[in-house]
């Protein structure tokens, strides 16, 4: 069965019975990837609690009622994903980052600001500029230090032998510690984050920067006006690398001006 089929037949089923429609469930989640609410590599056709996150996601976002249901309105909702373009383009992206982004890294970048509704020009502007200071202009997705100098941090999680090292900073905005490893792995339902920082820089550079971002209310602090200086305090407790920071988000304001 597919999303259509719910459309056409005008049939309601059980969120749950996808577990025994693969192809139904693939379609679902292809198409709350589009939407920002499913990553990539979540598109498997196999029910389980990331894909029923995303679906609840949707719906809350759509303030739709009855999340254990899925019917043809919603279906409907859901195949229109198909004409919503992406918030930035591979031109775009290349422009204000100044380097090359594969296309699975561009798709992990429109799924996070989608996610996260880091979708007005000022929230994009920040985000943009601050982890393309962060990441070198995309140049690393993780940590170039050991992390031993985390080996022991009680307020990052890090508990246990070797973790330092484990979850140093990964992803465009370095989410560092097991602590933060776990509260981003329990958000998007994937346990797979808790193999460290080569699994999070790879399967979620974006995402894990837009959930650092939602977690410490960047979009607030965005839309009351502030300036680079003081979104560079909240994202690096101090002003390192101002001047870098200012230069991408002047080349983000060419692309998405007031």
């Amino acid at each position: 069965m597919q999303l259509s089929d719910l459309v056409q037949k005008n049939l309601t089923v059980q969120l749950s019975s996808l577990k025994d429609d693969p192809d139904l469930c693939q379609d679902l989640q292809s198409h709350l990837h589009l939407a920002g609410f499913l990553p990539i590599n979540g598109i498997d056709g196999i029910y389980g609690p990331q894909t029923q996150q995303a679906f609840h996601q949707f719906k809350q976002n759509k303030h739709e009622s009855e999340p254990e249901l899925l019917g043809p309105g919603t279906a409907h909702l859901l195949l229109a994903l198909k004409d919503v373009p992406d918030l930035i383009t591979k031109t775009q992206t290349e422009y204000i980052y100044g380097n090359r982004i594969s296309d699975s890294e561009l798709s992990d970048l429109n799924a996070c600001l989608k996610l996260f509704e880091i979708n007005t020009h000022p929230r994009m502007r920040h985000f943009l500029s601050q982890s393309a200071h962060e990441s070198g202009g995309l140049k690393w997705f993780k940590e170039l230090a050991s992390g031993s100098r985390y080996e022991g941090r009680k307020d990052l999680g890090n508990i246990y032998p070797g973790d330092g090292p484990k979850y140093k900073g990964a992803g465009v905005l370095q989410l560092t510690g097991r602590k933060y490893y776990q509260d981003f792995a329990d958000y998007i339902h994937d346990p797979k984050v808790m193999e460290g920082v080569d699994y999070v820089s790879i399967t979620y550079p974006f995402i894990s920067g837009g959930f650092w971002w939602y977690d410490n209310q960047m979009n607030a602090l965005c839309d009351r006006g502030a300036t680079v200086e003081e979104i560079t305090r909240r994202v690096n407790g101090g002003e390192n690398g101002l001047a870098d920071r200012e230069a991408y988000y002047r080349k983000a304001w060419h692309i998405f001006p007031s």
